[in-house]
């Protein structure tokens, strides 16, 4: 299966699965409202399919695991309604709608976000989730530093740090990247790994994966910007130039597509779906 099929299958169920949960909380009603504004915003759901396209990769039930899946999406959203306040990037508008402050106010956006995140844990940790209390306790251990201050929130505090000064270099403009962007993504595998119970070294070579696919995901949104006339002092093609940004995302595919084949060599399961996650690159690297 290759991976825009999958996504016509999962994204649906994810979601779903999003607005059900929380149609059916008990959270107070403004905060819920505000919540689910943001969540149900729209996006590719790219997360979530990647800790799915890892289960489907082990034939494990799919179904049995949209809740965890899905907790990741509560993760990306909570840090997109930070990243929009005023504080932050100041944002108006995120995919053609008002951020969630303007829509409802910047007290209740923040608190929206406070409140997404202990979610994504509660679900993850959610007695029908079908796997030991040692896996759930992997699962929170590695979103918890994927997430927090040595992931995600390091990337944002670095990125703050850039705007506020010319002359940011490439390596500088790799790290944020590698963990505000990467650290998520290759949670998403490694999540996967982790349901599925794989050794240690099945879950670094899939995180390995992750952190390239992040890289060049970064990347590719970079040259898409440049290419619609949104110049970004920080943005690759500004830094590197266009010719060398490409050389640049190419060699995180490759890295992704060696990490897979040490995924496949260790496990010999078939890698066909989640190599087929690169074609995401092919308009650009052709």
């Amino acid at each position: 299966m290759h991976w825009e099929e999958f996504s016509k299958v999962m994204v649906p169920k994810i979601e779903q699965t999003l607005a059900d949960e929380l149609a059916n909380s008990s959270f107070v009603p403004q905060l819920r409202d505000a919540m689910t504004y943001a969540v149900m915003a729209g996006g590719k759901r790219l997360r979530p399919m990647l800790t799915l396209a890892v289960l489907t990769t082990y034939q494990l039930p799919t179904n049995h695991f949209l809740k965890a899946a899905s907790a990741l999406e509560l993760i990306h959203t909570y840090s997109l309604i930070h990243d929009d306040l005023p504080a932050m990037d100041d944002d108006d508008l995120r995919r053609g709608k008002p951020t969630t402050h303007r829509a409802f106010g910047e007290d209740m956006a923040i608190l929206a976000g406070d409140a997404l995140q202990p979610l994504a844990f509660e679900w993850l940790t959610n007695g029908n989730l079908a796997i030991s209390s040692e896996q759930k306790v992997q699962l929170v251990t590695a979103l918890a530093k994927a997430a927090g201050a040595s992931g995600m929130v390091a990337g944002q505090v670095l990125d703050i740090a850039g705007m506020h000064r010319e002359g940011v270099t490439l390596n500088e403009t790799q790290t944020i990247h590698y963990h505000k962007t990467g650290a998520i993504i290759a949670y998403a595998l490694q999540a996967g790994a982790i349901i599925a119970n794989a050794t240690q070294a099945v879950q670094n070579s899939l995180y390995d994966f992750g952190m390239a696919y992040g890289l060049a995901f970064q990347i590719k949104d970079d040259l898409d910007d440049y290419n619609a006339g949104k110049i970004e002092p920080q943005g690759y093609p500004t830094i590197l130039g266009v010719a060398t940004t490409k050389e640049m995302l190419q060699k995180q595919i490759d890295i992704a597509k060696e990490s897979l084949n040490t995924f496949n060599k260790l496990t010999q399961l078939d890698i066909q779906l989640l190599a087929s996650f690169l074609d995401y690159f092919k308009d650009i690297t052709e």
